[in-house]
Order: C-alpha cells, then sequence, then structure tokens
C-alpha cells in the first residue's frame, strides 16, 4: 500500500469522537466543512475566518464571525473547550502571536488542534534539495500575492521544532504530534531514509557531550512515519487546568 491515512479533517475528528462535547471554535474555517461535522457530533461551533458576512451562506455550520485572523479573534478570553486551526498558521504576518490568540480563547483544561504543512517529510525534503521550496510552498509569495489578492498565500514553513515553539511560549502543552495521509512511495528511495536515520543517529550521539542540547526527543518524533511520510503536521496541545465538556448544555 503506498497511501495510508484519512483527510485532514477525519484525522482531528477522530481525536474528539470521545471527548466531552463542548463549544468548538474553527479558525479559518472556510466553507464550513468541519464546522457542519462537528455540529453533527453534538458540540456547539463557532467559525471565524476573512470572509465578510455577507458571503457566508452555510448558517447551519454554526455562528460565523468575519475578522482578519492578523490582528487576533473576535472572542472573549477562555471562550471554548476546543479550538481547531488547519492549514491556517503557514499564511499568518505573525505564527506566534496568532497561537498567543488561539491559547487566550481557549479554557482552561481545553485542547486545541493544529496543522500545517509538513515540510519535514521525505518528499518535501528532496523537493527543497531540487529546487530550494518545500511541498505546499512552490510560488515565490510575491508573486502570488499580487496575483491572487487575497490572504492565501503560504507565508512560513513551519518545521515541527518551530511549531512547538509557539506553541511553548504561548502557554500551551504538546500533547501529540501526528498526520493524517501517509505516502508511503517515497519508500522506495530507500537509501535517502536509511542515510536520514543513520545521520540523526549520529547527531544525537554527539547531542550527548557535557556542552550540547540532548536531540533525542526531537528525532524522536520527527523520524516517526507520521513526519518522514505524512502530509500535514498536525499537534493536538492543551492548556492545562481544569475539565472541559461544558460548554453545551
Amino acid at each position: 500500500m503506498l497511501k495510508s491515512g484519512v483527510d485532514l479533517h477525519q484525522a482531528v475528528l477522530a481525536r474528539l469522537v470521545d471527548c466531552p462535547r463542548g463549544r468548538v471554535l474553527d479558525v479559518g474555517a472556510g466553507s464550513g466543512g468541519l464546522a457542519r461535522k462537528l455540529k453533527a457530533f453534538g458540540h456547539e461551533t463557532a467559525m471565524c475566518d476573512c470572509l465578510p458576512a455577507s458571503q457566508w451562506a452555510d448558517h447551519d455550520a454554526g455562528a460565523y464571525t468575519p475578522c482578519d485572523l492578523n490582528t487576533g479573534l473576535p472572542y472573549p478570553d477562555e471562550s471554548f473547550d476546543y479550538v481547531i486551526c488547519l492549514e491556517v498558521i503557514e499564511h499568518m504576518e505573525n505564527p506566534l502571536a496568532l497561537c498567543r490568540e488561539l491559547k487566550r480563547v481557549l479554557r482552561k483544561g481545553g485542547r486545541l488542534f493544529i496543522s500545517t504543512p509538513n515540510i519535514l517529510s521525505l518528499k518535501s525534503r528532496v523537493k527543497f534539495l531540487l529546487d530550494g521550496s518545500f511541498v505546499f510552498f512552490n510560488y515565490p509569495p510575491i508573486e502570488w500575492d499580487q496575483r491572487d489578492g487575497r490572504p492565501n498565500v503560504h507565508v512560513y514553513p513551519i518545521r515541527l521544532h518551530e511549531l512547538e515553539y509557539y506553541l511553548y511560549k504561548a502557554g500551551l502543552e504538546v500533547a501529540a504530534a501526528f498526520t493524517n495521509l501517509r505516502s508511503y512511495s517515497w519508500r522506495l528511495f530507500f537509501p535517502l531514509e536509511w542515510l536520514i536515520r543513520l545521520y540523526a543517529r549520529h547527531m544525537t550521539k554527539r547531542s550527548h557531550r557535557p556542552d550540547r542540547i540532548p536531540l533525542d526527543r526531537i528525532y524522536g518524533r520527527i523520524l516517526t512515519d507520521d513526519l518522514l511520510f505524512g502530509t500535514h503536521l498536525i499537534i493536538e496541545a492543551r492548556n492545562a487546568g481544569a475539565h472541559v465538556g461544558q460548554g453545551v448544555s
């Protein structure tokens, strides 16, 4: 089998299926497809994105609020049990500021699910070696912005290293790093995978010197099949605190 997994929405929904029902915010909601699925699960849904309210047609998906995500979220502190932000952070002018806003509106004990293109995959590494750009970051941002005139430019390619740091600085704890769809066709280039693992082993060993920072933890995550072959990097993070699930009466 050359591919395995589910679409991005299903990967996140699978993590929420056994969680208590609560208030969910979909940041960068697009057409509202994810919110409709969450509502069918019994969650109370809210959405925000750059689309004007007059153009929002799917009122059955939940409450929609137009906003510029670069300037903050239009919600009070600790308003939601769950916050979902899929394929948004790579578009933002300030990724760390976005993470702080996501944490601000998340209740104590709440969960955040955030995703971005997985630039650590074998496919993306090879592409960068060949033409200096990662998968999903093919076009120069200036030309992309001038052509489209919409806030959909992929500006920041973000590794697990940076994303977990942004979340840490925002006050959130990373609970899991996973993907939605694995493409194993790149395993055909097994010498490259072997070389990456061998190099990681060498660097991990060197990092155990007294003057170095140990690399066991980060290599333990980025050498999983999810990160080597996954399409998107998905992080589940938590706002440490009280139990959640009281948002829906």
